[in-house]
């Protein structure tokens, strides 16, 4: 293991162990009859948005990307100019409900639990278009997310899957490789 990546797995550690010991000081009031909606809600807010601050790497991308993004990288004649989003496979907001609702005393070292679902779950991406990204918020919301596919679908955007080299073939502009791409003919 290389100096940097285990710097960055101290970080992801130091941050998730701030939030792992955040849900457990506010676990049993967001469970209380005495927390409202509003207050659950701003709890849930809290924790996501510490979740958006965990390191953030190439590796958590799912390999997706929309149909319409990936389009538009195909007929840019500068695809660096077009603007991703990374819209996050699972929404923070459920995610923090999620740990706000786990039985931690089955846990034995927090901080690791935390980090191990960011990096398998919570932290994961798609690349969309902004408007896409915009589109999307209405189907994960804490109340009404199902799953990811599900809120693609209810969008109605549609995923190409692809490795990190064609993608980044992309950016730099190989139109031909879009184009591939987008007809399904290279992975």
């Amino acid at each position: 293991m290389t100096k940097d990546v285990k710097a960055a797995d101290s970080r992801l550690l130091e941050k998730a162990e701030v939030i792992a010991r955040t849900i457990l000081s506010q676990q049993q009031f967001y469970k209380s009859q005495e927390a409202t909606f509003n207050q659950r809600q701003l709890l849930e807010t809290m924790i996501g948005a510490a979740i958006w601050y965990l390191p953030q790497s190439g590796d958590l991308w799912t390999g997706a990307i929309s149909h319409e993004a990936l389009t538009c990288l195909a007929t840019s004649p500068t695809p660096k100019s077009v603007k991703l989003t990374k819209d996050h496979n699972y929404p923070r907001k459920v995610a923090a409900a999620e740990l706000l609702k786990l039985d931690w005393s089955k846990i034995e070292n927090r901080p690791q639990e935390v980090a191990d679902r960011y990096l398998r779950i919570y932290g994961r991406f798609n690349y969309v278009l902004p408007e896409e990204n915009k589109k999307l918020v209405k189907y994960q919301k804490t109340h009404s997310f199902v799953s990811s596919a599900q809120s693609y679908e209810d969008a109605g955007i549609k995923l190409h899957h692809l490795s990190s080299h064609i993608l980044k073939a992309i950016l730099a502009g190989d139109a031909d490789i879009a184009q591939m791409a987008l007809s399904g003919d290279i992975d």
